[in-house]
């Protein structure tokens, strides 16, 4: 592990330093005249024919020809071109040594590499104070992706994108820098056309209760990406505070593309993919399953017996002849992971239309998806509609209507239960079967026996129906006298109905005589903002900005579950309720809430751009909390220096092109609570039943209040480097950061005589403090030939500074600290909170490998809890972590860290001509999993037929072959405990995406009455480097649930999808 990752991150470093290598003879400064060529083209590489080139400063110029290519003489390698054409960005160029320079215009309106948009406005990007980085993503990158989190991924140093399970329409969870607190919702804020939306970490519940783990569905799928025009990162307080409360986490800006003006231009494009698992266990097959089995019942027992290549299987009790064909029953070996993970395929159609003249512009797009999962009866069907449009109602007044909706329906597998093992989930099935169908005259089968894929895959359902609804209006009325004012309104609304059915084939379904869970999820939201703008100038002195603003937003959110057993009439499965013979609805979920906000920001730009400061401060008032603690209040400021505005270093180092300092500090906040936590809530509840058993209701308080409860605040401090050099070939950013969060929300356990075990409380703090580089190169760039290669690496600590609570002994030592969540029956709680440790460690017993003949081991206690199963040879050896001769609770230690040393990504992409190829790569390095599969998969047990792993089987401990790996047969395996022996190294580096394009030379196209053809062949996922041994290491199960950390619990194998993609414009 240690050769291979060493070898992982030299090539990384190569990566990112050839470009260093590659550059240094750019500064070399030629003075003699020459001739410059290259090719001006605009945002779809088409040439633009009549731009201007200008030599600066002499009347030099010439212009471009029919396809955008230009010749010119300068002077030497001080020469500046200026680059000009009506509609487009003036761009200036130092010629330096370079003798073919090629141009992309950008249009003269929001341009990510000219303008960028923050929050309730837009700056130049040379005069942006705060921690941001850009993305816009180009067509075939947007066309291959399902939703904005996987254009994210491995390209933005600080953002760390993992999956919750491998199937299509799962969500993914996107933290930026850190969490910032410890109740679960760690999510960013996305504003989409500058209208904020709801959390996308707060789903529908189980119908079937807290001991179900239904997966969560991501919310951002109903968003085309193919409908992006840029995404902008907000990442410090500086420049998230201008959102407040909503801005701790981080905020992603989206753009969505607008209309163009000019005749109407259509774009149609599709896409086709065949995906396959990447990686299957290597389970036992059916003769080593045999021989296994065997070696559990004893030879007088053995069930399995080996005839002429046949597997020859007898009923318990029964006896062998192997002259008799009736007394045994031939078996057909089923490798059930290959019966249940298919070739998939999937489909993904766009078409557009833009177009409009100087004083209206429309952007319409719809577009279909029909995506299949690896994972039999799971996959995606949405289609998507949206239209954009631009109006100029006078010369002072201009509107923006935007309009969004998409409708989806998601079939998603069971993600598992409390009770582990088979009957929960459809992986654990596939895994730990044994490989054959047992014959029909077995007797007494187990549940999990009794359980195949088969069963999963003919009666079982997760369907879920989506509907999603966006609308906003944005009118800016340009007053006068450096006066402007934008009034906008917008919100979204959200349905969703999900049905799960249990036949009988399942555990489930033949204990409640089939069973049903229905829930209805429905959120709204709207958002009204007043904004006035001012902006002048003092001379040459001063450029003032300033923005004033009121916002109000209004959330809804209610949630209905139904559960339903014992059906008359299994065959209508979802859609079967009235056959139920008891239904049980519970109380309604309903947390509605508004925000109340008053914002300012000063933008001050001294001298021209050399010096800048910006300042912002909001005020936020919720009506989450008690009058008295309702309103919070976020100020931020940053400075920063444009240091090559400065003579000395213009003059002493021209090839310096952008060097600028930036200081930031923040304050935003959390309000991440239900809304009616600071009263007492009442609920349903069964406490009784009458006479003749039926089930009696009855109200109840739900929660202890707290009218005490406020705010979580979080205050940040930014230090950044931007940087371009060699005529702006090679640019890059560096930042360091420091986040502290205070007044943490969390449960404290109090006395159980109130009736409860715990209360919400503001208490305790926690910080992340890290490091973040980005590099972006232009290796090579001359007329047919280009090189880029861009990278990001980000560092970052978490530590929790304090609890607030009294040391108590965990394990053998005393702690401020608290326990997480029960990842289930099988484990436990599996992660700790310790104040002055990262948050979320993995809690548990040290084994020191099987106990062997003579060894004096611990002893199982008698008075207190104990886990430790049998002491006899060939059991785990539990080490005595306090010395008391006994393994109990006390004897819990840390076993490892979830939190990741860094994460990186890195990126290159070469064109020639009309061919392009690009990679992308993404990793994580030093972070611990917790790979809760190999309870099942890797420690055989005593009274199981479960299948294992061949690894395993082949290094068993035996009395004639004591091994020191793997428990024997007949082990006793713990309950209710979290071992180190199922803690893993996670870290891993993706190759996540290779991608061919080519585009057809404008001299063909022009011919057949198009304007533009482009095709491209992908690979996604082509290939991982890991020691990880579950399906796949980008995996955090209860990824929305902060108190169960780091945990891959029944997942799914990663897909290596190959795609086909084709898009033409005319």
């Amino acid at each position: 592990m240690k050769n291979k990752w060493q070898f992982s991150l030299l090539a990384f470093a190569l990566f990112m330093i050839i470009p260093f290598l590659s550059l240094h003879a750019a500064v070399d400064d030629v003075q003699q005249s020459k001739v410059v060529k290259g090719q001006i083209t605009d945002e779809s590489n088409e040439g633009v024919i009549g731009a201007n080139v200008l030599v600066k400063g002499t009347t030099n110029g010439v212009i471009t020809d029919i396809d955008g290519n230009y010749s010119i003489s300068v002077s030497g390698s001080n020469a500046v071109l200026v680059i000009s054409f009506i509609g487009y960005k003036t761009q200036e160029i130092k010629v330096g040594n370079q003798t073919t320079i090629n141009i992309k215009l950008a249009e003269d309106s929001e341009v990510l590499d000219e303008v960028v948009v923050v929050g309730y406005g837009t700056v130049r990007k040379g005069d942006v104070t705060g921690a941001i980085s850009s993305l816009k993503p180009d067509q075939n990158e947007a066309a291959k992706v399902v939703s904005i989190d996987n254009l994210l991924q491995g390209k933005i140093a600080g953002v760390n994108v993992g999956a919750t399970v491998a199937t299509p329409g799962a969500a993914s969870s996107v933290t930026i820098r850190g969490a910032n607190s410890l109740r679960g919702d760690n999510q960013p804020l996305y504003v989409i056309d500058n209208i904020p939306q709801a959390s996308t970490g707060e789903f529908a519940a189980s119908a079937f209760g807290d001991g179900d783990f239904q997966t969560a569905q991501n919310p951002l799928t109903s968003l085309n990406p193919q409908d992006i025009e840029d995404i902008q990162i907000l990442k410090d307080a500086s420049a998230t505070a201008i959102y407040g409360s909503r801005g701790a986490n981080g905020v992603i800006l989206i753009t969505t593309k607008k209309g163009k003006s000019g005749k109407p231009k259509v774009s149609l494009s599709a896409n086709f993919t065949i995906a396959n698992a990447t990686k299957l266990k290597d389970m036992l097959n059916l003769e080593e399953y045999g021989r296994f089995r065997n070696e559990q019942l004893g030879e007088k027992a053995a069930q399995f017996f080996f005839e002429n290549n046949e597997v020859r299987y007898i009923y318990s009790g029964g006896e062998y002849d192997p002259e008799n064909p009736e007394s045994y029953n031939v078996l057909t070996y089923h490798n059930w992971q290959k019966e249940i993970y298919q070739s998939a395929f999937s489909q993904n159609y766009s078409a557009t239309i833009n177009g409009g003249n100087d004083k209206t512009t429309y952007y319409v797009s719809a577009s279909f998806k029909d995506i299949n999962g690896i994972v039999y009866n799971t996959g995606l069907k949405q289609g998507d509609l949206r239209t954009n449009l631009s109006m100029d109602l006078s010369k002072s007044v201009k509107l923006n209507l935007a309009l969004n909706g998409s409708i989806k329906q998601n079939d998603m597998m069971s993600g598992g239960d409390t009770k582990g093992g088979a009957t929960g989930s459809v992986t654990r099935t596939a895994l730990d079967s044994a490989p054959y169908v047992a014959p029909s005259g077995e007797q007494n089968l187990s549940a999990e026996q009794k359980t195949t894929v088969w069963s999963w895959i003919n009666d079982y359902d997760d369907i879920t129906t989506e509907k999603t609804f966006r609308a906003s209006a944005d009118l800016t009325w340009n007053i006068g006298a450096g006066f402007s004012y934008n009034a906008r309104v917008g919100g979204d609304i959200f349905t969703q109905n999900r049905g799960r059915w249990f036949g009988l084939q399942l555990f489930k379904g033949e204990n409640d005589n089939g069973s049903l869970g229905l829930t209805n999820l429905e959120k709204n939201h709207y958002t009204v903002e007043n904004i006035v703008n001012y902006n002048t100038k003092i001379k040459n002195i001063v450029d003032i900005a300033a923005t004033v603003g009121v916002t109000y937003d209004d959330y809804g959110y209610l949630n209905k579950v139904t559960s339903a057993r014992n059906f008359e009439n299994h065959s209508f499965r979802t859609k079967g309720l009235h056959m139920a013979g008891t239904i049980n609805e519970e109380q309604p979920i309903q947390k509605d809430y508004q925000l109340l906000s008053y914002l300012g920001r000063l933008n001050l730009s001294f001298i021209e751009g050399r010096y800048l400061l910006t300042a912002t401060f909001r005020a936020d008032g919720t009506s989450k909390f008690v009058k008295s603690n309702r309103w919070a209040y976020f100020p931020s400021a940053a400075l920063a220096w444009r240091m090559e505005q400065e003579d000395f270093i213009r003059e002493n180092t021209p090839w310096i092109d952008q060097l600028k300092f930036r200081l930031g500090y923040g304050k935003t906040g959390n309000q991440s609570i239900d809304p009616y936590n600071s009263f007492y809530n009442y609920k349903k509840t069964i406490d009784y039943a009458d006479a003749n058993g039926n089930k009696e209701l009855a109200l109840a308080v739900s929660n202890l209040q707290n009218p005490e409860l406020k705010w979580e605040s979080t205050t940040s401090y930014n230090i950044g480097l931007d940087f371009a050099i060699f005529n702006n070939r090679l640019s890059g950013t560096f930042d360091w950061y420091y986040k502290r969060t205070d007044d943490l929300l969390i449960d404290r356990s109090v006395s159980f005589t109130t009736g409860f075990a715990n209360i919400l409380m503001n208490q305790g703090s926690l910080s992340n403090r890290g490091f973040e580089i980005s590099l972006d190169a232009d290796v090579i760039r001359s007329k047919d030939f280009t090189w880029n290669v861009s990278g990001n690496i980000g560092f970052n600590s978490s530590k929790i500074r304090k609890l607030g609570l009294p040391l108590a002994f965990y394990g053998n030592n005393q702690y401020s600290a608290y326990l997480g969540n029960s990842i289930g029956d099988h484990f436990g709680v599996a992660n700790i909170f310790i104040e002055g440790k990262a948050p979320g460690l993995f809690w548990g017993y040290k084994t020191d490998g099987i106990i062997q003949e003579g060894d004096d081991v611990p002893q199982k206690s008698e008075n207190k809890n104990t886990i430790a199963g049998s002491t006899d040879p060939g059991n785990i050896k539990f080490v005595d972590s306090n010395g008391d001769g006994m393994i109990t609770e006390d004897d819990k230690v840390i076993l490892g860290d979830p939190n990741p040393d860094f994460t990186y990504g890195f990126q290159t992409r070469l064109t020639y001509k009309d061919i392009s190829l690009s990679a992308s790569f993404n990793g994580v390095y030093g972070n611990d999993l917790l790979n809760s599969n190999l309870r099942y998969e890797a420690m055989p047990a005593k009274n199981s037929s479960n299948n294992i792993r061949k690894e395993v089987y082949a290094n068993i401990w035996r009395a004639d072959n004591p091994t020191n790996l793997y428990p024997g047969v007949n082990s006793t395996n713990p309950s209710s405990a979290v071992l180190d022996r199922y803690i893993e190294d996670g870290s891993f580096l993706r190759c996540s995406d290779i991608t061919l394009g080519y585009t057809m030379p404008k001299s063909i196209v022009g011919k057949i009455g198009f304007e533009n053809i482009n095709i491209f062949a992908s690979v996604k996922n082509a290939f991982i480097i890991t020691n990880y041994s579950g399906y796949d290491p980008e995996v955090n199960t209860f990824a929305f649930d902060g108190l169960k950390r780091g945990v891959d619990m029944n997942s799914f194998p990663q897909s290596r999808s190959y795609i086909f993609g084709l898009s033409v414009t005319f």
